[in-house]
């Protein structure tokens, strides 16, 4: 059953850094989240997407509470990491586990895959080394490793099985959410589909959430529940997976999928280009943030931040969102 309060809740997150800019020179502030609210409830999967710099990892670590948050509130499972004092975060840090982008980096070359596994039990588990070798065996063999596997070293597995060391790893201590930060873009397309259905099976059976983090968009639609289009630091599309991807209402939201390549006739858009790279996060434009690369911007657009508000089924950032639906 899933529970009426998120299993994470977002309001207003921001995450800001003060920068040098040089001798003489005050320091920048560099918006890497500037305001975003979420939810993920139990058992589902929120996916978020946007180019590279939009604010995706700086999310992520702040939802694994690797990072203090500037402002605003993250509360997980109902309290507010924000706020919370340190022994209460220790307490949480095993609810919320990380799945990493490259399984050639993340595996210490130096230890056996028994031994990744067993790590997380050590630290946060009072289990002897029995329990812990019989729970590392168990979660090997839930995500199609072989027993043999257990003395062998990351070199010798290729990606999509040190990936799937990584998800075992990451669910040694049975979190309630698991956040995957690009977790399949350093792998073959063959594989990409085999860890994808892996990590929704095990949603399926364990009752897990996750934050996906992602720019792929053909892999969001087939692991998402919702989706969170980011953009600079802030969310300017957030909603249903269907709804997104059915009838987009931001301007960007709109160029990511007429980017994507697909297959399929229907569901070809008009190509929109967008103008220029994206915005320095150290100096971002007035107004809409995405008004220096949006060909329908107006005036009221290169002045006034639009707020992400109710729009139909979703929320969307966009002062012309009605004009162009």
């Amino acid at each position: 059953m899933i529970s009426a309060v998120p299993l994470l809740e977002a309001s207003s997150l921001t995450r800001h850094y003060a920068v040098s800019r040089g001798l003489f020179r005050p320091k920048g502030l560099v918006r890497a989240l500037d305001g975003v609210s979420f939810s993920v409830d139990e058992s589902r999967t929120l996916a978020v997407v946007g180019e590279s710099g939009c604010g995706k990892s700086t999310l992520a670590r702040a939802v694994t509470m690797i990072e203090k948050p500037t402002a605003g509130e993250l509360r997980i499972a109902g309290v507010d990491v924000v706020s919370a004092a340190s022994g209460t975060l220790k307490r949480l840090r095993p609810l919320v586990q990380m799945v990493f982008q490259n399984p050639y980096a993340s595996l210490n070359p130096r230890k056996k895959v028994g031994t990744l596994l067993e790590e997380p039990l050590a630290i946060s588990a009072k289990l002897g080394p029995g329990a812990r070798r019989d729970a590392a065996r168990a979660m090997m063999a839930r995500v199609g490793l072989k027993p043999e596997h257990y003395g062998r070293y990351p070199h010798m597995f290729s990606g999509g099985q040190r990936q799937r060391i990584a998800v075992a790893r990451a669910l040694m201590l049975h979190p309630r959410l698991v956040v995957a930060d690009e977790p399949v873009s350093a792998l073959d397309v063959s594989i990409q589909a085999q860890v994808l259905n892996l990590l929704m099976n095990l949603q399926e059976e364990l009752g897990i959430a996750y934050l996906f983090i992602s720019h792929n968009l053909q892999v969001v639609r087939h692991i998402a529940d919702a989706v969170a289009v980011m953009y600079l630091g802030k969310i300017v599309e957030y909603g249903a997976k269907d709804a997104v991807f059915g009838r987009p209402a931001h301007p960007y939201t709109r160029a990511l999928l007429a980017s994507t390549p697909t297959l399929d006739a229907r569901a070809r858009r008009q190509r929109i280009a967008l103008k220029g790279e994206l915005p320095s996060p150290l100096n971002p434009p007035a107004g809409c943030p995405f008004h220096t690369r949006c060909p329908h911007a107006i005036e009221r657009c290169r002045a006034e931040v639009p707020r992400l508000e109710p729009f139909g089924v979703i929320r969307v950032a966009c002062h012309r969102a009605a004009e162009l639906s």
